[in-house]
C-alpha cells in the first residue's frame, strides 16, 4: 500500500512548518531587537562580533504575516545616525539582551540585507525603513 501525499496536504503542512518557524523566530527576537551594520564578513551568530559598527538600529517588535508568505514584519524603525564611516559587509540581529540570533551579508540590490548604498558615513543618516524577513518556502511539487 502506498500513501500518496496530495499537492492540498503538502502545501497545508508546508503552510504549518512556516508558521511555526516564523512565530518562534518572532519569539527569539523579541521586542527591541537591534540590527547592527559593520564591515568585513560575517563571522558567525555563535561568535563575537567583528568589524567596525557602522550602525545600530532598535526595531521594537516583529509580526509573523500568513505562513504562505514566510515573511515577518519589523516595526519602521526611525533613521539613526551612523556611528563610524565604512563599507557595510554584514548584519547581525541580536535580542535587546545581546544574544546574537541571524546574520548574513548586506550588499547593494543584493545580499541577505539589501540596502540602497554599502558606503556609510559618520554622522550621516542610516534609514532602513520597515525590515522583512522571508523565510525559504518551497512550493509543492506534486
Amino acid at each position: 500500500m502506498a500513501i500518496v501525499i496530495t499537492t492540498a496536504v503538502a502545501t497545508a503542512l508546508d503552510d504549518a512548518a512556516t508558521a511555526a518557524v516564523d512565530d518562534a523566530l518572532v519569539t527569539s527576537l523579541g521586542a527591541n531587537s537591534v540590527l547592527q551594520i559593520r564591515t568585513g564578513a560575517a563571522p558567525g551568530p555563535g561568535n563575537a562580533a567583528t568589524g567596525a559598527l557602522l550602525a545600530s538600529v532598535t526595531i521594537a517588535s516583529w509580526t509573523a504575516a500568513t505562513p504562505a508568505a514566510g515573511q515577518i514584519t519589523g516595526s519602521n524603525p526611525a533613521a539613526v545616525t551612523a556611528a563610524a564611516t565604512g563599507t557595510a559587509g554584514y548584519f547581525r540581529i541580536q535580542t535587546s539582551g545581546g544574544t546574537a540570533i541571524m546574520e548574513g551579508s548586506v550588499g547593494e540590490g543584493s545580499g541577505d540585507l539589501s540596502l540602497n548604498d554599502t558606503d556609510i558615513i559618520s554622522g550621516g543618516s542610516v534609514d532602513l525603513g520597515a525590515p522583512v524577513i522571508t523565510i525559504p518556502v518551497t512550493a509543492p511539487t506534486s
